[in-house]
């Protein structure tokens, strides 16, 4: 410990002169865990400060036993991971790792959970290079970059094995000492502060991350062969006098909060309007981020015992359309289907072959022709045709939309979106609602143009919110316990064309729109809009239960 910052210089033999820092092991870890206590740590320790100093009475003491709990956790956790020979390393990879988190916690008030985890790594380079902005440049220079070089110019003198360990002991022995202090002096305090204020320790840097990436790992390389499971083996379509056709739309990151049909100053929903449909105004999302949403809308799970390993391991109801003879298209104009389209006919919009494409992004608008055609070349009595919008993608809002539906302004012109002002963030957000309103009117419009005796209907429904800046969070993917209501209510609005046999514009008139529904009720409403017979069927999460003329031997 007495060479913790000794300065000594190379033999001079050497052609370059470098200096180091001398210091043991122990020194080292202590090290560590102080930058990432004190520095790493800052979003969660602003939190916990925060929650602290609100109570109307609050120990000083208990407030500062804070750091120094955290970092006894920090070196316990160093002492684990700082291996002889892959110290440095391991701790390379760990800076520019952990960097990266406190940015996006820092600016967008995101916490890495497996949810976010799981989203990062099903997110394409296109979507993942949008987020890349000089901001985030030299802030991972700073922060990683230059800590890591600083790592680089220290030299650790380790002991001999024994003496190591023996050393590395009495560290652990003392900060288990100072740990249990705390616990026996604070035990009441930090477990009421916890229990109010949950999202603490999902903050913590390396912790969250490195635990959430492990049960991802684990679940995508150890559960990798389960074998896929039938969830009917008979589906079947119902007998129908009419050829039938059914877009869904899935929108992406569309909150409700922005649509004028909800209440929204705004007349975002302009184009639709003229087609009268039918919207629900009280609507939750499944998840927080498309890697869960999307998945679970089609599922039969529902959001409380939803899992993503279950739902690629078994049919969800497109599989059941498909098998019972409808004819299924997917096309896809955003990062991909998470795994819902896998089984089934698919079109991924080619972002270098359109004008509507800058090579990396398409315009929504690049989802009409594929859809024109495949509307012109019906083969099947049904039809069941899925848009997956690019829709209101953040950060990068200005690139979602044209530049003649740059209706609001000023507008936020760049991917480091909290530098923007909550005037331009909103600005540009709704024009991406806006845009995203009249690609649907023109699906709707193809509908409408179809021959009279054939059945249209439409449903729209995006996977989940996202946050504007409110109380400080952006973007979305935060814990769904834990989540602000921009990010987990979102819209829903349905379609009939006037000269249905079944589903009628009357029918869908007369629903209750204020009714509380959620994602869970997708899997059950697509059945009846599509005509499926099925035993996976459950009336009471079908919105068009009262337009349904299933009989009761479909309901479970």
């Amino acid at each position: 410990m007495n060479s913790i910052f000794k300065l000594s210089k190379q033999s001079q033999a050497n052609t370059k002169k470098r200096f180091y820092f001398n210091c043991s092991a122990n020194a080292f870890v202590i090290l560590m865990a102080c930058y990432y206590g004190l520095i790493i740590n800052i979003p969660f320790m602003h939190g916990a400060f925060s929650a602290i100093t609100s109570l109307h009475t609050f120990s000083w003491l208990f407030l500062f036993s804070v750091p120094l709990l955290l970092v006894c956790l920090l070196v316990i956790f160093f002492s684990l991971v700082s291996v002889r020979g892959l110290l440095k390393p391991i701790n390379y990879l760990l800076l520019v790792l952990s960097s990266a988190a406190l940015y996006g916690s820092l600016n967008y008030g995101v916490v890495f959970d497996y949810s976010m985890i799981q989203n990062a790594a099903e997110t394409d380079s296109s979507e993942a290079l949008s987020y890349l902005n000089l901001q985030l440049v030299g802030f991972l220079l700073l922060f990683g970059a230059l800590p890591a070089f600083v790592l680089s110019r220290i030299n650790v003198n380790c002991a001999r094995p024994h003496k190591e360990i023996l050393s590395r002991i009495k560290l652990l022995l003392a900060c288990g000492a100072l740990i249990a202090l705390v616990v026996v002096n604070f035990y009441a305090d930090y477990a009421a502060t916890g229990r109010n204020n949950r999202i603490l320790k999902k903050e913590i840097i390396p912790f969250q991350y490195l635990s959430s990436g492990y049960k991802y790992a684990r679940d995508q390389l150890l559960y990798s062969d389960i074998k896929f499971k039938n969830i009917d083996t008979a589906p079947a379509l119902a007998v129908s006098n009419a050829t039938k056709v059914t877009v869904i739309v899935v929108g992406e990151t569309a909150r409700a909060d922005n649509f004028a049909y909800q209440g929204y100053a705004r007349n975002t929903n302009l184009f639709t309007q003229a087609h009268q449909v039918s919207y629900f105004d009280n609507v939750s999302s499944c998840g927080t981020a498309t890697a869960v949403s999307v998945p679970c809308m089609f599922s039969l799970q529902t959001r409380s015992n939803f899992s993503r390993l279950e739902s690629d391991n078994q049919q969800n109801v497109i599989d059941l359309m498909q098998q019972a003879g409808t004819d299924v298209l997917w096309i896809d104009n955003n990062s991909g289907c998470k795994n819902v389209c896998e089984r089934v006919p698919t079109i991924n919009i080619d972002t270098k072959k359109s004008p509507l494409c800058d090579g990396k992004y398409c315009f929504d608008e690049a989802l009409l022709a594929p859809l024109k055609r495949k509307l012109a070349n019906l083969s099947q009595a049904n039809t069941v045709i899925v848009l997956h919008m690019m829709g209101s993608h953040g950060p990068t809002y200005f690139k979602r939309y044209p530049e003649k539906f740059k209706k609001f302004t000023p507008t936020c012109e760049q991917s480091d979106i909290q530098n923007c002002s909550q005037a331009q963030l909103i600005n540009t957000y709704d024009n991406t609602i806006a845009y995203s309103d009249f690609v649907n009117a023109q699906v709707i419009a193809q509908l409408k143009a179809l021959p009279t005796d054939i059945d249209k209907q439409f449903l729209y429904v995006s996977d989940h919110g996202e946050s504007l800046g409110e109380s400080g969070a952006y973007l979305h993917g935060f814990p769904y316990a834990l989540a602000p209501s921009t990010q987990t209510h979102v819209p829903l609005y349905l379609w009939a064309d006037e000269h249905n046999q079944g589903i009628t514009p009357t029918c869908l008139n007369s629903l209750n729109h204020s009714q509380l529904l959620s994602h869970d009720a997708v899997f059950h409403t697509l059945l009846t809009m599509v005509g499926i017979n099925t035993k996976t069927y459950q009336h009471s999460q079908d919105i068009l239960a009262a337009c349904s003329t299933k009989n009761s031997e479909n309901t479970l």
